[in-house]
């Protein structure tokens, strides 16, 4: 019997996408774009579509196992949680419940994957991570500098008359973003990507500006210097809605265009002129990436592009803002995670967990349990991580394969995908909910999150864990919402808007700062250990470049994978034996390569082989790697990445790495 399922994509990006599952005989048979999706209107991309090939893989684990010695062992359920339980209630006794560290992120998105953390907060509260791999820098330099975080509608662009796509690449990671900026740039738009290596926009005519990588905030400011001295700024706007507008400007005289050329290796013209076009034509979007704070000064650095925004009025206005992330999402979920149960616990930095780990005495780490998310191959620096992993006495993982992490793991349980379970998902870059039904029963012996942390709380007695079915726990989530008219039901037709969305962020320039102003000067900032006013500090990077260590090193995604999800599935033959090492031309002669030739890369923290690719879209002295490739294929870039923290939010500094390259040797 064939039957079509309304779903979304649980992946962890700008979309959600609205999906079609076509089912026959209670197998998936196709899965498409959903074409009455709101916002991504059956437009799916690649990765969408790996979701029926990673259902079906014959890689995939479908039963429990135990490591013995080097070897699985296929075990039954109730031995695997017995097991488990044991453990748990073992370590507790000895070392209390902060000796666990559970790790979990957003492999797959959904209220009802996120039910581990409610365990974990029942069984008296764990070691967790603080701040982010993703976007950490840039989410706290905003909450310091508006009280919080929202960003525009993407049709909002349409009213843009310049869009700055600073550190943004939608053509891998943001496809739906292009046919907006093709609308927007039809009624006479400007597009202007900021980016160290040329970016895909589908909009002929794009501006490409290529600084150095980690100097936007200098940028930044030296556009701000010039919007200054233009008199470009918006000053009803500064007067009535900024704190600190005289103490930033006093700054930003440190900053003229002459000296921030030096800095970025961008012409002092070109950065007047990008000054004139984003503050003297009409409003203007920045559509922040992530990779432009993914460094040691990334905090300062969107504190400075944000002032960009402020200084200038694009704040609360149509075809404006500074799009980063929102948080709509906050008030509409009624919270399930058990916080109120914990009583202990600890968290750690995330870029720096496996360091942390070793070092922790008091506890120490006993065990670490990973759920939706690869550390081994995710976290930077990972001859760390594998020490980290290896010295502990206890590591479960609950994933779809063995991967890098589950092959350091002493328990793997199997674990059902987004067709197998129902769920309801959102995405931190949109205002859509989505419910995602079963379309099939689990294959083999897989369970759900949520169905795997239920029997283990029973196991150990924890009733406070609550004991629901899935329905009911996505109706008690949905119980806010539902006042609103969006409830469980009123998802199984379709996805629904969030009403407290706005289409303009900031619209009504009620800021959740403490002076209820947007903040160029924040004591808040102080607090958390940056200067008051946004600033410019050069990366660590940039102080430690050597002969030894002349290049700069970037980790992005590829457009064909999502973090390390789905390089399990590329083919041999197109995956290739090493990865790419891609480079400009001119960089490669200057380093005495050639494309084609096998190198090594190799940075302070390690080096990884791979073969040299030569191409013209990135700056000369660039290095391009994508990140997510797995160790156990001859990947691992974060071998050579570095574990330093950004200076707010405890984010990642994948970028803030320089390295060199040369030819093996045999």
């Amino acid at each position: 019997m064939k039957k079509i399922y309304r779903s979304a994509c649980p992946l962890d990006c700008y979309a959600s996408c609205g999906l079609l599952i076509y089912t026959e005989n209670g197998r998936v048979t196709g899965i498409k774009g959903d074409p009455e999706h709101p916002l991504t209107r059956g437009k799916v991309c690649g990765k969408a579509r790996k979701h029926l090939e990673r259902l079906y893989s014959p890689e995939r684990i479908l039963y429990p196992m135990v490591k013995e010695g080097r070897d699985w062992r296929r075990i039954q359920w109730n031995e695997a949680l017995d097991f488990w339980a044991r453990k748990l209630e073992e370590i507790k006794r000895q070392y209390g419940t902060g000796a666990v560290l559970y790790h979990d992120a957003s492999g797959s998105n959904g209220v009802l994957r996120g039910l581990g953390s409610r365990f974990f907060n029942v069984y008296g509260g764990v070691s967790v991570p603080e701040g982010s791999l993703c976007w950490a820098s840039g989410k706290a330099a905003q909450a310091v500098d508006f009280g919080g975080h929202q960003a525009h509608e993407w049709d909002d662009l349409e009213n843009s008359r310049n869009i700055f796509l600073w550190g943004r690449d939608p053509g891998r990671t943001n496809i739906h973003l292009l046919q907006y900026l093709k609308r927007a740039a039809a009624k006479g738009a400007r597009v202007i990507s900021v980016n160290p290596v040329r970016v895909q926009t589908g909009v002929p005519g794009t501006r490409h500006v290529y600084p150095r990588p980690g100097t936007d905030g200098a940028l930044a400011l030296g556009m701000t210097h010039e919007i200054i001295a233009e008199g470009l700024i918006d000053k009803a706007f500064v007067e009535k809605y900024t704190k600190g507008y005289a103490e930033f400007a006093a700054l930003v005289k440190e900053f003229p265009p002459e000296k921030v050329a030096g800095i970025c290796d961008i012409p002092a013209e070109e950065i007047k002129l990008l000054a004139r076009t984003y503050a003297g034509g009409g409003p203007s979007a920045i559509m922040f990436g992530y990779g432009m704070q993914r460094y040691t000064n990334s905090g300062r650095t969107v504190r400075c592009i944000d002032a960009l925004a402020a200084i200038t009025g694009n704040i609360g206005v149509p075809g404006g803002g500074a799009n980063y992330v929102h948080q709509h999402w906050k008030d509409f979920f009624t919270d399930l995670s058990g916080a109120e149960f914990a009583r202990a616990g600890r968290t750690f930095p995330w870029p720096a967990l496996a360091r942390r780990v070793m070092e922790a005495d008091d506890p120490p780490v006993r065990s670490i349990v990973v759920t939706r998310s690869n550390p081994v191959t995710q976290l930077p620096d990972t001859n760390k991580v594998l020490q980290a992993f290896r010295a502990v006495d206890f590591v479960v993982a609950i994933d779809f394969f063995i991967n890098d992490t589950a092959a350091e793991a002493d328990l793997f349980l199997p674990c059902t995908t987004f067709l197998e379970d129902e769920d309801v998902v959102v995405s931190s870059w949109n205002n859509y909910v989505s419910y995602m039904p079963r379309v099939i029963e689990p294959l083999g012996e897989s369970k759900s999150d949520m169905d795997i942390f239920t029997a283990l709380a029973s196991r150990m007695g924890f009733l406070d864990f609550g004991f629901h079915s899935s329905q009911e726990w996505l109706e008690r989530a949905l119980s806010r919402a539902a006042g609103d008219g969006i409830d469980l039901e009123r998802l199984k037709e379709g996805p629904a808007r969030n009403p407290a969305a706005p289409r303009v962020a900031w619209g009504d320039r009620k800021f959740s700062t403490p002076s209820g102003k947007y903040e160029l000067y924040s004591e808040k900032a102080v607090e958390k250990g940056l200067e008051p006013l946004p600033t410019y500090v050069p990366p660590q990077m940039l102080s430690r470049k050597t002969e030894n260590f002349p290049l700069y090193l970037l980790t992005p995604h590829s457009g064909r994978t999502i973090h390390s999800q789905f390089w399990n599935l590329i083919p041999d033959e197109t995956l290739g034996s090493l990865p790419a090492v891609e480079m400009h031309p001119q960089t490669a002669a200057g380093t005495g390569v050639n494309a084609g030739d096998r190198v090594w890369v190799e940075s302070p923290q390690g080096r990884l082989q791979g073969i040299v690719c030569t191409v013209d879209d990135m700056r000369p002295g660039v290095v391009r790697i994508y990140q997510g490739r797995w160790a156990s294929q001859n990947g691992g870039v974060n071998f050579l990445t570095p574990d330093a923290v950004s200076d707010l939010g405890s984010g990642s500094c994948y970028y803030d790495c320089l390295c060199r390259v040369y030819r093996c040797s045999h």
